[in-house]
C-alpha cells in the first residue's frame, strides 16, 4: 500500500494580528539556547515528560492524516511523515537506517545539537507510542557532527541496552548483540 507523502503545505499558519501561530492548535516559538536552559534547569525526568507530550501530539497529527492507513504503510512512509512534524516543530531532520531487524533513527542537524539529544529521543519515543500504536523505547546511541542516532527498542531490550551502553560498549557492538540474541 502506498502512503501520501508528508505535505507541509498549510501546515503552519502566522496570524499575526492576533498573536498566533497554528499548527493544529496554538503554538510558541521558543529560541533553542532558552529550550536548554528550561530543559537543564527541569531535570532528566522532566525533560523526558515533556519530549514525550511532544512526541505524543506529532503522532495523533500523523495517525490523523495518515488514519487506519497508518496500519498498511511503510515505516519509510510513517518516518516521512514523522519527519515533516518534527522538522516543524524546529527539531532538525528525521531519517532512519536498518541494521538487520533494529531500526535506528537518525536526527540532522538538530539547533539543540547534543545537549538536546535526550529531549530529541523523548519526542521521538511519544511519536512512535502515540502515532504507531507502538510501546517503544528510543535509546540515544552516538552523535557524529550533526546527525544523532537512536535506536527504536522494546523496554526490556532498551534496558539492556542503554547498561550496555553506559559499560563502554560501542553502540555498533550493542547493535550487533541484539542482533545475536545477547538480550
Amino acid at each position: 500500500m502506498s502512503t501520501m507523502r508528508f505535505d507541509p503545505s498549510h501546515a503552519v499558519k502566522f496570524n499575526l494580528a492576533a498573536g498566533h501561530i497554528d499548527l493544529e492548535g496554538a503554538r510558541v516559538l521558543v529560541p533553542p539556547d532558552a529550550l536548554l536552559e528550561l530543559c537543564t534547569a527541569a531535570g532528566a525526568e522532566s525533560v523526558t515528560d515533556f519530549g514525550r507530550r511532544m512526541g505524543t501530539e506529532v503522532g495523533r497529527r500523523v495517525a490523523a492524516r495518515l488514519g487506519d492507513g497508518i496500519k498498511g504503510a511503510s515505516i519509510e512512509g510513517v518516518v516521512d511523515h514523522f519527519g515533516g512534524d518534527l522538522a516543524l516543530l524546529g527539531l532538525g531532520n528525521l531519517g532512519i537506517e536498518r541494521w538487520g531487524r533494529a531500526l535506528i533513527f537518525t536526527v540532522e542537524g538538530s539547533p539543540l545539537g547534543a545537549a538536546g539529544d535526550a529531549l530529541v529521543a523523548a519526542v521521538l519515543e511519544g511519536a512512535m507510542q502515540r502515532g504507531a500504536g507502538r510501546d517503544v523505547r528510543i535509546v540515544f546511541l552516538t552523535r557524529e557532527d550533526t546527525v544523532a542516532r537512536f535506536a527504536a527498542l522494546s523496554a526490556s531490550t532498551a534496558g539492556k541496552a542503554s547498561g550496555w551502553l553506559s559499560e563502554g560498549v560501542a553502540w555498533g557492538d550493542v547493535i550487533v548483540r541484539l542482533q545475536a540474541g545477547n538480550v
